[in-house]
């Protein structure tokens, strides 16, 4: 959908309820009149189905993950401690953002530790995901590009695009994120006895089981 400007001639009071409950949803007045008009005629907005989206991820991890934050028809951020010394913070946000063709979503990951040794592991991990990707998934470019100051970041232009229904965005971004999610618990558990070749297959088994399997290219 394209939004274009458009001059409207309202009452002021209808202006000012319209403004008070924007507020209240933590919206914007355009925003909310473009909600308005589309569900009187039967529209789904972009913003719609991201909301749509971000309360369904919501639920989906609501009993592995807190969700520390849900910015309306915009992002949602989850937050855990792993079980490693200092238990450390993780922090992943599903973001979407606009480009030519529409909006897809962006999964970004951080960890909260001024720890190096720490650091040093999760950028090691970061830097497995990544190659595990490109050996998995041709069509993907280069993730190396994506890992700085100990983050992780993978677009989903294709799985995550607004253009699908709200079922297929959802289940893509679910599995994606209870792959990974799955993935750093288990490689924190052995980094510190396991030997290097060994982690990276046990990575990609988990990679192929938890979301490969149901993304052929």
């Amino acid at each position: 959908m394209i939004k274009s400007v458009y001059s409207l001639m309202l009452f002021d009071e209808i202006v000012e309820k319209i403004d008070q409950i924007a507020y209240e949803n933590n919206t914007n007045r355009s925003q909310l009149i473009n909600d308005i008009l589309a569900e009187k005629i039967g529209l789904v907005t972009p913003e719609q189905k991201i909301q749509k989206i971000l309360e369904q991820l919501d639920e989906n991890f609501s009993d592995t993950l807190s969700v520390s934050q849900i910015n309306k028809n915009s992002s949602i951020q989850f937050g855990k401690s792993l079980k490693y010394k200092y238990r450390p913070k993780v922090r992943y946000s599903y973001e979407f953002i606009s480009s030519k063709r529409g909006k897809y979503a962006v999964l970004k990951i951080s960890s909260r530790t001024k720890s190096e040794n720490l650091n040093d592991h999760f950028d090691e991990f970061f830097k497995l995901i990544a190659g595990i990707e490109k050996d998995q998934r041709a069509d993907h470019g280069d993730l190396a590009e994506n890992l700085t100051n100990h983050k992780f970041v993978r677009a989903f232009e294709d799985e995550g695009e607004l253009t699908q229904d709200i079922e297929t965005v959802t289940d893509n971004l679910t599995r994606y994120l209870k792959m990974i999610d799955r993935a750093m618990n288990v490689y924190f558990s052995k980094v510190d006895e396991a030997e290097a070749n060994d982690l990276l297959n046990v990575l990609e088994t988990i990679y192929r089981e938890d979301y490969k399997k149901n993304n052929p290219d």
